[in-house]
């Protein structure tokens, strides 16, 4: 594909906007890999559970979407998949005595994707829900609210879903956010829709905010209280709503046909969460409030 033109002072535009939220392609706001993760033990007996294909290449093949901290992001080589899942799933991987593999691509087409058979499984903070669960299976391994995110200093007064009705609010394309967003428009805002862009990551919606493009973007809790505490030191965004909204599980994806493969890592889940080693994840990137006691098959709330 021929690259466009770019008039020079587009460029020195876009490259201001750029380190308003620091590192566009997800660089330097990453997590850290480093950690004290308790290495996992090898479950052979669980091992041989895997289907014939994955035992003998050793690999899982997982999609994921690395633009959505402290889930999963790009280390600062702007190669490496850091965050709570890979971290999960390197434990699961030694639990299995296989690795799991991510490609990442754009949340959108995550998905399909799955459903052609190029993935194994997708991992990227995916909510479950009810819709979802009609065409696949769900892992689920975490419970998070939603937030609205807004310029430091809430020039809008934004403190609920009431107060985006008529507002411009910036969502992840794909994304269950999304549809939550046009529900509210069939609610709460009926008479006054709030005015949703969606776009393909979630960096780019905060740009739309930081931009002066919308008064909000609408994501998940723990990914909004992230990005207030990395981005800017601090001192660009912050969460409008006191309390997180409309609590939702976590899951792995999988293709409803894969049943062997599902119950294979949910179980061996479970041995992460007995070990102590899922705690550590979750409390390296404080997030200890999402933590389940035990993996759930298909457990959305709406």
């Amino acid at each position: 594909m021929t690259p466009i033109a770019r008039p020079a002072a587009w460029l020195a535009a876009a490259a201001a906007t750029c380190s308003l939220v620091a590192a566009c392609g997800g660089g330097t706001d990453a997590p850290k890999s480093e950690s004290s993760i308790a290495v996992q033990k090898k479950d052979a007996a669980l091992s041989a559970k895997l289907p014939a294909d994955i035992r003998k290449a050793g690999v899982i093949k997982v999609g994921t979407e690395a633009q959505y901290p402290p889930f999963e992001s790009l280390a600062d080589d702007n190669k490496t998949i850091v965050g709570l899942d890979p971290d999960l799933a390197a434990a699961v991987g030694q639990v299995l005595g296989v690795k799991l593999v991510y490609t990442n691509m754009a949340f959108d087409g995550l998905l399909p994707a799955l459903d052609s058979g190029r993935f194994d499984l997708v991992q990227a903070a995916v909510t479950d829900t009810k819709a979802r669960e009609k065409q696949y299976d769900f892992v689920d391994y975490f419970m998070t609210g939603q937030a609205i995110v807004v310029k430091k200093g809430n020039p809008d007064k934004i403190a609920g879903v009431d107060d985006l009705c008529g507002r411009s609010v910036a969502v992840l394309k794909g994304s269950t956010q999304l549809k939550m967003l046009e529900g509210f428009n069939t609610k709460e805002c009926a008479d006054k829709s709030i005015m949703v862009t969606a776009l393909p990551t979630d960096k780019d919606a905060l740009l739309q905010v930081q931009t002066g493009r919308a008064d909000a973007t609408f994501t998940q809790d723990a990914v909004g209280a992230y990005n207030v505490k990395n981005i800017g030191g601090g001192n660009q965004f912050e969460i409008a709503n006191s309390e997180a909204l409309l609590p939702t599980p976590v899951g792995m994806v999988f293709d409803k046909q894969d049943s062997q493969l599902r119950d294979v890592l949910s179980a061996a889940i479970a041995e992460v969460i007995k070990s102590g080693a899922y705690e550590q994840i979750l409390a390296k990137y404080e997030l200890d409030g999402g933590a389940v006691d035990a993996p759930a098959l298909n457990g959305a709330v709406d």
